[in-house]
């Protein structure tokens, strides 16, 4: 099967304004066929110097045509070019709405450096043909057209003679162009794998300063960086060929014409002002005759910066369901059956069945890279299920919207995510209403989070920086608790959440979560005892199978492994 051309596949999905469409071309139209006129007219000006008195009604003529023509050029160019922001401007939307949904596999396996740049440069690259280069297409041909039978008009032989030289000028354009847009595409491709590394390295500067990596960094990027440049080059190389190539051109056409037309003025078979006419013509050739040699480059860039965005639109989105499909009851246990899962080839999950009671607390325990933290990736729907089912009560969380089950569930996660902004844009984050300020500080009171807050002179409205680089690891963990408590969730899974806090902020937070997990279903991955010892409870994963369940008690006195690990202290008191 053929494979769709990308760039008509993206502008299928671009709701195209119709009526500015049809009124942009009709003035682009008008204006290239009133550019036709201004050399006609300025032949038969320059034919009345010769008579006695200057006949000032030609003088209008040629100042209305020339006038009409720069308005109506003018704006069906900028008609068109309107349409060419509208188009990309839907374009870039349209993109970033489906980018935003697509499964969390398709971001564990892309660099964020390189989705900016298929969403910035190669959607620039598109911009830059279809509001520049395509609009000028029909105006062009037209110009094209017009002039060429304007030139056998005005006097047939002279213009077969002038044409001798054009079929040399398109033979070498044509393979020019050809290696112009291979050129432009493996250009795009280096420049993403450029913008890749930039954004590997930003997000993780402190690792290179503390790793002292600056210099690796740098000679990865300069290869990259070395290849745009050579490529650059020759770009730039045969540019340099096409410039003066059309310009030699153009004056061998112009001194063929003022020389054979010399003669033919002369004779008396041509004016003079036929003959400035015809230079005027063969001048009007030359922008429609390099536009369209370039057209093809700026087509084979577009097509190749739309192929990178013609794949992101192929990958799977979240399903997300009914928005109305939602359970009759918000207090049902989570059931697993069955359930196997794995990341590309490597299987994490396999055959998991389990149940998570409602309105109690789970605790999940085992050794790193068992499974745990994929479990609540699972219950998060953030990755499709390669076999089995994961049921809330007896309906498949696949069926309930999943606006509704996120909205279900708090998250406290082991990285402590934090967006670039507020203290405040971080705690309300997620939250569709408006939350006020007596709510953030009862509840960051609650997270032990509030006293830290009012030390910063902006308090709530303090910034945080990039991934909350301004706040220390257990300031940061109180937060993700403190957004938490204020979203009020019927489901909480709690990914280490004392993980990163002192004694003191821990006993706090241990009280405060104890009073969250009250009527509410409550799964935590915790390796202090402390916080095992009250789960109703244990599940023991082990290689993604479950070995045990059971309580502390049951599990310390039939589990070998659990108990290895409290003895060891794996479980920290």
């Amino acid at each position: 099967m053929k494979k769709e051309n990308p760039l008509f596949y993206l502008l299928k999905k671009v709701d195209w304004p119709k009526r500015l469409l049809f009124v942009a071309m009709t003035l682009s139209i008008l204006g290239s066929l009133s550019g036709l006129l201004v050399p006609l007219f300025t032949g038969k000006l320059v034919d009345t110097f010769n008579t006695k008195s200057l006949d000032l009604k030609m003088v209008w003529v040629f100042l209305g045509i020339f006038l009409a023509n720069a308005i109506l050029s003018g704006f069906g160019s900028y008609l068109l070019s309107k349409i060419g922001e509208k188009t990309i401007y839907s374009i870039r939307a349209k993109l970033w709405k489906h980018l935003i949904k697509l499964n969390m596999s398709f971001f564990d396996k892309s660099e964020s450096g390189q989705l900016m740049s298929r969403i910035t440069d190669d959607t620039n690259v598109i911009n830059l043909f279809i509001s520049e280069k395509a609009p000028s297409v029909l105006p062009s041909l037209l110009t094209l057209i017009g002039s060429i039978i304007m030139l056998f008009i005005l006097d047939w032989q002279m213009t077969l003679i002038t044409f001798i030289i054009l079929p040399i000028f398109i033979i070498i354009m044509i393979p020019l162009g050809k290696q112009m847009g291979k050129i432009s595409k493996e250009t795009q491709t280096e420049i993403a794998k450029f913008s890749g590394l930039l954004g590997r390295v930003l997000t993780e500067m402190r690792l290179v300063k503390v790793t002292a990596s600056e210099e690796n960094e740098l000679d990865k990027t300069k290869i990259t960086l070395l290849d745009i440049y050579k490529l650059g080059l020759r770009e730039a190389k045969i540019r340099a060929i096409i410039s003066p190539l059309s310009g030699i051109i153009m004056m061998l056409t112009v001194a063929i014409i003022l020389g054979f037309g010399g003669i033919r003025v002369s004779s008396g078979a041509i004016t003079a002002g036929t003959l400035v006419a015809m230079v005027f013509y063969v001048v009007q050739l030359s922008g429609p005759i390099i536009s369209f040699s370039m057209f093809i480059t700026d087509y084979k860039k577009a097509v190749g910066a739309s192929e990178r965005i013609y794949e992101i639109y192929h990958e799977d989105v979240e399903p997300t369901g009914n928005d109305d499909n939602k359970p009759v009851s918000t207090n049902q246990d989570i059931i697993f059956k069955n359930v196997s899962f794995g990341y590309d080839k490597e299987t994490i999950i396999k055959d998991l069945s389990l149940s998570i009671h409602s309105g109690e607390v789970t605790a999940f325990v085992g050794p790193s890279g068992s499974g745990k933290s994929t479990l609540f990736s699972l219950i998060e729907r953030l990755y499709p299920l390669q076999q089995g089912e994961i049921l809330y009560g007896d309906q498949p969380i696949n069926d309930i919207s999943l606006k509704f089950w996120r909205q279900k569930i708090g998250y406290v996660m082991q990285s402590n995510a934090m967006m670039s902004g507020t203290i405040r844009d971080n705690l309300t984050y997620g939250i569709n209403e408006r939350v006020s300020d007596e709510t953030l500080v009862h509840y960051t009171k609650m997270a032990h989070c509030y006293d830290f807050i009012m030390d910063f002179p902006q308090g709530f409205d303090t910034e945080i920086g990039e991934r909350g680089t301004k706040l220390s690891g257990g300031q940061r963990q109180r937060i993700d608790i403190a957004r938490s408590f204020i979203k009020n969730p019927d489901i909480l899974l709690l990914d280490e959440a004392t993980a990163n806090l002192d004694s003191e902020s821990e006993f706090y937070i241990q009280e405060a979560l104890n009073e969250l997990m009250k009527d509410r279903t409550t799964v935590v991955i915790a390796h202090r005892l402390a916080t095992i010892k009250k789960a109703s409870q244990i599940i023991f994963i082990d290689k993604g199978v479950v070995t045990g369940i059971g309580t502390h008690q049951e599990l310390l006195e039939n589990h070998d492994k659990y108990r290895h690990f409290v003895k060891t202290q794996s479980l920290n008191e």
